[in-house]
């Protein structure tokens, strides 16, 4: 899903964005094997791979991460936006937790 990116007037280094947006992109395959794109399992489409490449992603700015499928506005936790987009999330500070927090300890 494209989050429409607000025109910024400062700009990035290439390296330090280059690796923005390299942090928070996720697989383009599903865990199950499915593509992003096509919604083909074990793509290898030339187009598919191309895309995501080049494809630019950030925390969501609803719920920062922490959907777990539960926010309508991104795909586990992270949004696909645009250079703009991404340059304006980039301040952001991300919370260590949620904030109204219901995960639970795990013993070991």
């Amino acid at each position: 899903m494209q989050v429409k990116g607000i025109p910024a007037a400062r700009t990035m280094d290439s390296r330090a964005f280059t690796a923005l947006a390299v942090q928070f992109r996720p697989s383009r395959l599903n865990g199950a094997g499915v593509c992003l794109y096509c919604e083909t399992r074990w793509c290898q489409n030339s187009r598919c791979v191309a895309v995501h490449a080049k494809s630019l992603w950030a925390p969501c700015p609803q719920c920062d991460g922490f959907s777990f499928g539960r926010c309508e506005n991104c795909l586990n936790g992270v949004v696909e936006v645009d250079r703009a987009g991404l340059i304006e999330l980039a301040d952001r500070v991300l919370p260590a937790t949620p904030e109204q927090s219901t995960a639970f300890a795990v013993a070991a």
